[in-house]
């Protein structure tokens, strides 16, 4: 019915397209005493502070006009409301197109379904618009690793037909409300009003579905898996997960009076210089005023100012004001109220191969991926109460005694019942820090809606399993298929301490042996080629100096000669002859069109992308890539450097934007295992789901679901999680570490 193209290594089918415009006052409010709207962030307010789905519900959003193409001849059609608000001339070969279950694309497809299903079906009654007809083009140039923006994917790819730039200013002016003056007191344009910029915004709308249906005809569409991926994370986004309010109301009081009280010390201590401790610049003025010289006040510059013991008292207790109320995990409070649905719900909190080109998802909104683990530090007394070390007896009973605990579920179940009686002061002398407590306390506000019950169970060591697998280092594979305890197996290699005798030492005392950390570390900063950068960035600084550091990683390599290999490289001994990895993409670019592999990962340049195929057969992208002679900066040999167009998002490798970036066997390993990883975390959500067990949260290497109560089971859900797809059939990939309860945790 519809026509297809040539495009990548697959196609593109030509679907009917549309694209919304609307105004909502959702992210702002009305300033009675400065007369104005004001955002409710300072810095990003409307649709990006509140989120798709509150945006699209909120009582004031409508429509501006929609641009919708049939791909029946016809062409682009646009449609517009009624003035006084009713419902007025219809688009009805629109309405007619998806009540009949026809398909419809989108650029981010997930806000204009939002938009359809929860605002137009309220004013206008149309019918519904359902996710299994809905197809995405941010999602298909996410996939093939260009921007998902489509102001930037169109000119990434050098399309003539590309997104109407100075339209967008014309959009920030009828989107929002504007705050009114003597010579127009209006709070928002208007049609009639306003004729000539809304003749604007019409052709803005039309070119709009025109830029995204040259760019969805140049990207190749999703493979029928990975649009069951796609549609997947659909569903868990719209469906969204369980918020317990009062508690996050409680934990939003506390901080309230936590920022009221702290801040007015504040002011105290500096004289009114300073008046709240998110006034940077002039905090900054004061402590150099006053016996610390420093040049920012960021979170670790204020670390290493409140270590050093010649910080005058003062300046210190400032410090510390800044430190406790500047945590940024706190601040997720806010955006998850702002965020929140009016049934309770959080939606729209990840993004479809959104992390980078491996195919991960991103977190949005409050981002679920990076919630603290834990909070204070905390003793428990001998009747189960728990509370910070600096109390001189436990609160519950008065008793003087308690040993050393982790922060864990029962903590935080125990301090939510404590933030609930709203007590600042209460709050303070159980824990010491009330910011921190709360800080604690945010991953179990996460929670299962009545009636029901969370599911949860992650993947073990499943970057190292894969890398094990792929790469063939057999010992390592024995490891994880028989006890699995990669660190301590890796801290023996390293330091010559038996295996045995680090296993008894738990055994014997109840504490890991010290040698473990050392592991840990070695399995996580070594297994893409890290040097010593990647080791401090783990923290390995802290306890050994630099030539330790490469002594370590030199033996962790020595312990992983597959390992090693697989990396790859552009000489073996003094003779160049490509290997590995890098080997096999370097020759790929060099000779297009023909497939050069190692093990199970193969590459191969075919009109102007290098593409890497996985296990699963997804193939990873890489644009525009390039090898240029260089010579060897250790061994000064003549080499090949590799390096291709991507989006950059990580300021140490450059400027953000379109750029080139260079790659090497190690990052290139990265890719693969990190790509692998996801698609067995892919598999596992689409098992989970069609096994009734509906997923609400997933990161990396965890997926978290909700059940009725009594539903179901832990060592069901796990074994589900644990059967392997055909191309994964053998690997040692175990889920361990289960649970389920009402609020999410980690154990």
């Amino acid at each position: 019915m519809y026509n297809t193209r040539p495009a990548g290594l697959g196609y593109s089918l030509e679907l009917p397209t549309f694209d919304v415009e609307t105004y909502s006052e959702a992210g702002y409010f009305w300033d009675v005493m400065r007369g104005r709207w004001r955002g409710v962030t300072p810095t990003s307010p409307g649709l990006a502070a509140v989120g798709a789905p509150a945006y699209a519900a909120h009582a004031s959003t409508r429509l501006r006009s929609l641009a919708y193409d049939l791909r029946d001849g016809s062409g682009p059609q646009l449609w517009v409301p009624a003035l006084d608000g009713t419902r007025g001339r219809q688009p009805n070969p629109l309405l007619e197109h998806v009540a009949a279950g026809r398909p419809l694309e989108a650029h981010n497809a997930l806000f204009e379904f939002y938009i359809w299903n929860l605002c137009a079906r309220r004013l206008y009654g149309w019918p519904e618009l359902r996710l299994e007809q809905l197809y995405c083009s941010m999602a298909k140039c996410r996939a093939w690793a260009l921007p998902g923006a489509l102001g930037k994917a169109g000119p990434a790819l050098g399309l003539d037909i590309v997104k109407d730039k100075t339209g967008e200013q014309i959009l920030g002016k009828v989107s929002k409300p504007r705050s009114p003056s003597k010579s127009n007191p209006f709070c928002s344009l208007e049609p009639d009003r306003d004729p000539a910029v809304f003749e604007q915004l019409y052709q803005y709308n039309i070119q709009d579905i025109r830029a995204e249906a040259a760019l969805s005809a140049a990207v190749p569409d999703l493979t029928e898996y990975e649009r069951a991926v796609w549609q997947l994370d659909a569903r868990i986004n719209t469906r969204g997960v369980y918020i317990d309010r009062e508690s996050l109301a409680a934990c939003a009081d506390i901080i309230a009076q936590a920022n009221e009280v702290y801040n007015a010390e504040l002011r105290e201590l500096t004289g009114g210089a300073v008046q709240a401790a998110t006034e940077r610049d002039k905090l900054l003025v004061w402590l150099n005023g006053n016996g610390c010289r420093m040049v920012t006040v960021d979170a670790d510059a204020v670390a290493s100012a409140m270590a050093d013991p010649t910080v005058p008292p003062a300046a210190r207790r400032a410090l510390e004001i800044r430190d406790t109320l500047a945590s940024a995990s706190v601040r997720k409070l806010g955006a998850i109220e702002r965020q929140l649905s009016p049934d309770g719900r959080l939606r729209d909190l990840f993004s479809y191969c959104g992390a980078d080109r491996t195919g991960r998802w991103a977190g949005r909104g409050p981002q679920p991926q990076n919630i603290p683990g834990g909070g204070p530090a905390l003793i428990r007394c001998s009747c189960g109460y728990t509370f910070a070390p600096s109390c001189p007896s436990c609160p519950s009973c008065g008793v003087v005694d308690g040993e050393p605990i982790s922060w864990g579920y029962e903590a935080a179940e125990q301090a939510l019942a404590v933030i609930g009686g709203r007590r600042l002061e209460q709050v303070e002398a159980v824990y010491g820090n009330a910011v921190a407590a709360v800080s604690g306390c945010l991953r179990g506000l996460f929670c299962a809606a009545p009636g029901c019950e969370l599911v949860c169970s992650d993947f073990s060591a499943i970057e190292a399993v894969v890398l094990a697998q792929l790469a063939g280092e057999a010992w390592r594979l024995e490891v994880f298929k028989t006890h699995g305890k990669i660190y301590e197996r890796t801290a023996a290699d390293i330091t010559g301490i038996s295996f045995d005798e680090i296993l008894a030492h738990r055994e014997q005392t109840g504490e890991h042996h010290k040698a473990r950390k050392l592991g840990k570390l070695a399995e996580l900063a070594s297994g893409y080629q890290g040097w010593l950068g990647a080791w401090r960035a783990f923290g390995a600084d802290e306890f050994l100096d630099d030539p330790d550091i490469k002594a370590a990683i030199l033996a962790w390599r020595a312990a992983s000669p597959a390992i090693v290999h697989f990396w790859g490289g552009q000489y073996q001994g003094d003779r160049y002859e490509p290997y590995g990895l890098e080997g096999a993409a370097i020759c790929a670019v060099r000779d297009p069109g023909r497939s050069y592999a190692y093990r199970d990962i193969s590459y191969c340049c075919y009109e102007g992308v290098l593409y890497c195929r996985l296990p699963s057969g997804r193939y990873l992208n890489y644009h525009a890539p390039e090898v240029t002679e260089t010579v060897d900066r250790y061994r000064q040999r003549p080499c090949y450097r590799l390096s291709y167009m991507g989006y950059n998002t990580d300021p140490r490798r450059g400027a953000p934007g379109w750029t080139r970036l260079e790659s090497y066997g190690g990052k290139l390993a990265e890719n693969a295992i990190q790509g692998t990883s996801r698609d067995l975390l892919a598999d596992a959500m689409l098992r989970a789901e069609a096994a009734g067990y509906p997923v609400v949260l997933h990161v990396h290497d965890e997926i978290v679901t909700e059940v009725p109560e009594g539903w179901g089971s832990v060592s069901e859900f796990e074994q589900l999680l644990q059967t392997m797809p055909s191309w994964a059939q053998g690997w040692p990939v175990k889920a361990a570490g289960g649970w389920r309860g009402r609020r999410y945790r980690k154990d």
